[in-house]
């Protein structure tokens, strides 16, 4: 939604069914897409074996895919610009982090970006008012979008979301985030449609 805000043509790719997702979805293994004629990726991999959340008990983390450097390989070898997002603790290269109070939302949600592009962040304000636990949200909290994310109704306007379940909440990012970085892709792509791109690995935009 937010590189749709950003004034991209969005299509997503998942390797399970979206049937949520509001946007032309192809559903399959993302490594394996044919990325010509796109002009731009923003690849989301998945969290699970970054996440902190995997070290509640021996051996869980080994048990997800362990996806950045082969969709970093990936894109790298297509040549066209990208971000890369995940969570904290996740391996991305001179990452810039965005956080819900940048954007006056109810939640802090601190994630990663990596990209062949230079990305410019908002200045990132301290975090004065506290979060509840997840699934336990109290008044005069921001909500942890994690889990259960209860209560949904808050937790879905907190993000800027109201078209997901509450699972696919936990996994999402606010829209916000991809729509500050979308516009600065935008910018950099249409000043150099048609000519050298210094961060690619060797030809044109399309």
């Amino acid at each position: 939604m937010g590189l749709h805000r950003a004034g991209f043509d969005v299509t997503g790719v998942d390797i399970n069914p979206q049937p949520r997702y509001p946007f032309r979805f192809v559903q399959g293994d993302a490594l394996a897409q044919d990325l010509n004629g796109y002009d731009f990726v923003w690849a989301s991999p998945p969290c699970q074996h970054y996440s902190g959340m995997s070290s509640c008990r021996d051996g869980l983390r080994q048990t997800y895919p362990d996806l950045i450097g082969p969709v970093r390989d990936m894109l790298t070898a297509w040549g066209g610009p990208w971000i890369i997002e995940n969570v904290m603790g996740a391996p991305l290269r001179n990452p810039v982090v965005l956080c819900g109070a940048m954007f006056g939302l109810k939640t802090y949600r601190h994630r990663q970006f990596e990209s062949n592009l230079p990305l410019a962040v908002p200045p990132h304000p301290k975090h004065t008012t506290p979060t509840s636990k997840a699934g336990h949200w109290r008044p005069g909290t921001l909500v942890s979008v994690a889990g259960h994310c209860a209560p949904i109704a808050l937790a879905r306007a907190a993000m800027g979301i109201d078209w997901t379940n509450c699972r696919e909440l936990a996994e999402a990012i606010p829209p916000a985030y991809a729509e500050f970085l979308g516009k600065q892709a935008m910018a950099r792509i249409t000043a150099n449609a048609g000519i050298e791109f210094p961060e690619r690995s060797g030809g044109k935009l399309q």
